[in-house]
């Protein structure tokens, strides 16, 4: 074989300066492509966090114009709304008060007639009426219960007081019913169902998103169960024994604070088992800012519009205030119908509990988050693998 020429020589030289001179152009434009994808990427992401701040700023705007509406619509221009008054007299002298009456504030008060003072006294007690008027020829006597709600009574006061002096008679007034002196103004009653129904709500939620999802909805009940036995001792504890705002029936309201813990937190665990999220956020809306509003808060029902009074009487709030009220200053009268709108709430929860234990349905935004991780599980290559094999193969 004979030595290479010249032109052999130098044909290595002339393919690794070939090479050289391709690979450097190359890496630039993939590198260049990678900048790019890099910069549309962030621009995109960026997209999507302002677009999720809007999405977020006006979501939070619209619970706050909930709360607002609830607050300050429904409480905004508070005064006597169908009171329920008695007076000792005759029907016909009722319906002439009820007449002279109406010309002050058309609608404010509804006049029931008692034989005896005796009756009227049984009447406000019983929780029928709220106050009574015990005429007299020179002087007339005004019963009044503040534990029925402070404001309204002075409504009532108001209204009985410019009628005396229309008459021309004096008018002396005796609370038959007051307020503890360990709660003057009556928010403890408020504030003892806000306490037990906020948290309730919050754990009703954890119990199925965070706490146990892994736990079967008969384990759910159970520990809601124990939760409201625990949280509403706690509670009346502090309400009576501690701080003695509550006092007189601890067991009676701590009766009413199990159901209504066990109400609300069945329901909202229900509501975030079928519908994730949005039925806590829903149920929120729906027991807080309208149901605390609607039940009259510390005015009383009877003091705001009528329609949405009746609303908050079927709510959580509207039914368990009362209920607390009536079991503390009036001897348990008139808690039927509040007890059995808390126990309609508590069972409806159980209900839809036990249906998702039965029925299986998937729980919301869980089945999504599934399919990604199987989606990135996928796109991992195996482990073991030999790149070599797969090279032979081809």
């Amino acid at each position: 074989m004979g030595e290479p020429g010249p032109a052999d020589e130098s044909a290595p030289d002339s393919v690794t300066a070939r090479s050289g001179s391709t690979s450097p152009s190359r890496s630039a434009a993939h590198e260049a492509t990678a900048v790019g994808r890099a910069g549309s990427q962030d621009r995109q992401d960026r997209r999507s966090a302002t677009l999720g701040a809007l999405i977020g700023a006006l979501a939070v705007t619209f619970v706050s114009a909930v709360f607002i509406v609830a607050f300050i619509g429904g409480l905004h221009a508070p005064g006597p709304r169908s009171v329920p008054i008695g007076l000792v007299g005759s029907a016909a002298e009722a319906s002439q008060l009820s007449a002279s009456l109406s010309h002050q504030a058309p609608g404010a008060f509804v006049i029931h007639s008692y034989p005896t003072e005796t009756a009227a006294r049984n009447g406000i007690g019983s929780r029928n009426i709220d106050a009574a008027l015990v005429p007299g020829p020179t002087a007339q006597r005004l019963l009044v219960a503040t534990a029925v709600s402070e404001a309204e009574t002075n409504a009532i006061l108001k209204a009985f007081g410019a009628e005396a002096a229309t008459a021309h008679v004096s008018l002396t007034v005796q609370n038959v019913r007051p307020l503890h002196s360990g709660d003057p103004q009556g928010l403890a009653q408020l504030f003892f169902v806000v306490a037990l129904l906020a948290p309730s709500l919050g754990f009703g939620n954890q119990l199925i998103s965070r706490i146990g999802p892994k736990l079967n909805e008969y384990r759910h009940l159970a520990m809601i169960a124990v939760y409201s036995v625990i949280v509403a001792a706690v509670a009346t504890a502090i309400a009576d024994a501690g701080i003695g705002a509550l006092t007189g029936a601890p067991w009676g309201v701590f009766g009413v604070g199990v159901l209504l813990a066990f109400a609300a937190a069945a329901m909202t665990a229900a509501a975030t088992r079928w519908i994730g999220g949005l039925g806590f956020i829903v149920l929120l809306l729906l027991f807080v800012p309208v149901g605390v509003s609607s039940s009259g808060s510390t005015l009383g029902p009877h003091m705001i519009t009528p329609w949405y009074a009746d609303v908050g009487k079927a709510l959580l709030p509207g039914s368990a205030q009362p209920a607390v009220r009536n079991i503390t200053y009036f001897n348990g009268h008139d808690i039927i119908d509040p007890l059995l709108v808390l126990s309609a709430w508590a069972l409806a929860g159980v209900i839809a509990l036990v249906l998702a234990a039965v029925l299986h349905p998937p729980i919301p935004g869980k089945r999504s988050q599934e399919q990604e991780s199987a989606t990135a599980a996928s796109t991992v290559p195996k482990t073991g693998a030999n790149p070599s094999d797969t090279s032979v193969r081809r």
